[in-house]
This record gives structure tokens, C-alpha cells and sequence, in this order.
């Protein structure tokens, strides 16, 4: 009998040192096919949030901020390509800025992804011409190479896409061009900047408005543009992940 209970023993302690390697096992397994992802370039949290959201209809994971600025105290993570006179004014929550006016977010410089979402929130335009967003822009000297959508008053009101070439705004083609159907002076706006691949989508205030393609330009950071008599506000600026 105590003979019995003895080899029972040892096979419930080799079962259990089974489990332990099976389990050993598989986690080894988990972390090189993670390290194998992330050398293939492939977010783990980025799939882990495509997932949960397909799951929960997209509100179980938030999308993550790589840069964001509220404007509560300076222009510090701003490079200042072109300055007006007088300068942007930052403060309260606000940037403000009029007539000619150029400046590249520094840490969308940094960051790594090259597919990005840019927020724009609670941006007024009081009078003027129109202002701009760069994406998917370097700069060179003084010279900028990118892309820039436009809300463009002075444009028979309508919002498009242009490139830029060594500091040269292309006119022709005009990307993509759109009536703005809505307010256009001292009303607030919205406008989301989706960059995926060669595909770019504009929101505004919610609603998609216009899509454009094009591949000239695979990488870059970010920025803000103003010319002639503008004069606007913007409340909140952010890049994040695509969605």
C-alpha cells in the first residue's frame, strides 16, 4: 500500500513538473513571436487595441498620443520657421497667431511612426485668408518638403491638400478641394488629419469631408501655417495613433 502511495506521488510530481515545463514552453514561445513582431515592425499594443475595439465597437482601448500640446504655457516644443509681427501669442489654453506664419511641432520630428492622426480642436478663424496643417514634412534650412491641408477662405472657400518642394507650395494638381459647408469666421472647428500609408482622410467637426492619395512623401512630422491678414486661435493640438 505505502508502496502504491509512493509511485502515485511520483507520478503526481512528474505530471505537475510537465505542466511546468509546458507552461515554460509556451511562454518562451510568446515572448519570440512578440520580439519577432517587434523586429518586423509591428506594434503588439497596437493590434491588442485593433482587437478590443473590434470586440467592444471601439471604446475599450484608446488610441495613444505620441505628442500634444494644450498651450498653457510656451512655444518650447515649437520650431518657428516663419514669424509674424506680432508674434504668436500662447496662453489660457490658446495659440494664436496671425498673418505669416510657419511652425513645426518638434516632437512629431522624433517620433517613429510615419501613419499618424492629427487633432485639431476648438481652431477659429476671425478674418483673413486661411490656415494650414502640414504632415508628412521635413525641413531642410528654411525650406519645406511635405505636404499641407488647407482651410482656405481665400481659395473660393474650400479646403484641400497641396505638396510643397523644397519650399515651393505646388498649386497644380491641387490635391483634393471641397466647398467648406459650414461657418467660416469666428466659429469654432475640428478637424482630424487621418495619414495612413499613401491615403489621407480629413474630419471635420465629426464628419469626413475629403480623402486624398498620394506617395510622394512616405515620412515626416508635423506643423501649423497662416498667411496674408489671418488671424486664428486653436485650443488643443495633438498627433496620435491611427485607429
Amino acid at each position: 500500500m505505502k508502496k502504491i502511495s509512493r509511485n502515485f506521488s511520483k507520478l503526481i510530481i512528474q505530471e505537475g513538473q510537465g505542466l511546468i515545463e509546458y507552461g515554460l514552453l509556451l511562454a518562451l514561445i510568446a515572448i519570440g513571436i512578440v520580439l519577432g513582431m517587434s523586429l518586423a515592425g509591428v506594434s503588439v499594443s497596437d493590434l491588442y487595441c485593433k482587437a478590443v475595439n473590434g470586440i467592444t465597437g471601439g471604446t475599450g482601448c484608446k488610441a495613444q498620443i505620441y505628442c500634444q500640446d494644450s498651450f498653457d504655457g510656451s512655444m518650447s516644443n515649437w520650431q518657428n520657421l516663419q514669424v509674424p509681427n506680432p508674434p504668436p501669442t500662447v496662453g489660457n489654453g490658446q495659440l494664436c497667431f496671425s498673418g505669416a506664419f510657419q511652425s513645426f511641432n518638434k516632437c512629431s520630428n522624433q517620433m517613429p511612426q510615419s501613419d499618424y492622426v492629427i487633432n485639431l480642436n476648438g481652431i477659429t478663424l476671425t478674418q483673413g485668408n486661411g490656415y494650414g496643417v502640414y504632415f508628412r514634412d521635413t525641413v531642410v534650412g528654411s525650406q519645406v518638403s511635405g505636404y499641407a491641408f488647407q482651410y482656405d477662405p481665400g481659395a473660393s472657400n474650400t479646403l484641400l491638400i497641396r505638396r510643397w518642394a523644397n519650399g515651393v507650395e505646388i498649386f497644380n494638381p491641387v490635391m483634393a478641394q471641397v466647398p467648406i459647408n459650414a461657418a467660416v469666421y469666428n466659429v469654432p472647428h475640428d478637424f482630424k488629419i487621418v495619414v495612413k500609408g499613401s491615403v489621407f482622410t480629413v474630419f471635420m467637426d465629426g464628419k469626413q469631408v475629403m480623402t486624398a492619395k498620394d506617395s510622394t512623401y512616405p515620412t515626416g512630422g508635423a506643423g501649423l501655417r497662416s498667411w496674408d491678414s489671418t488671424s486664428a486661435c486653436l485650443n488643443d493640438f495633438s498627433i496620435g495613433q491611427v485607429p
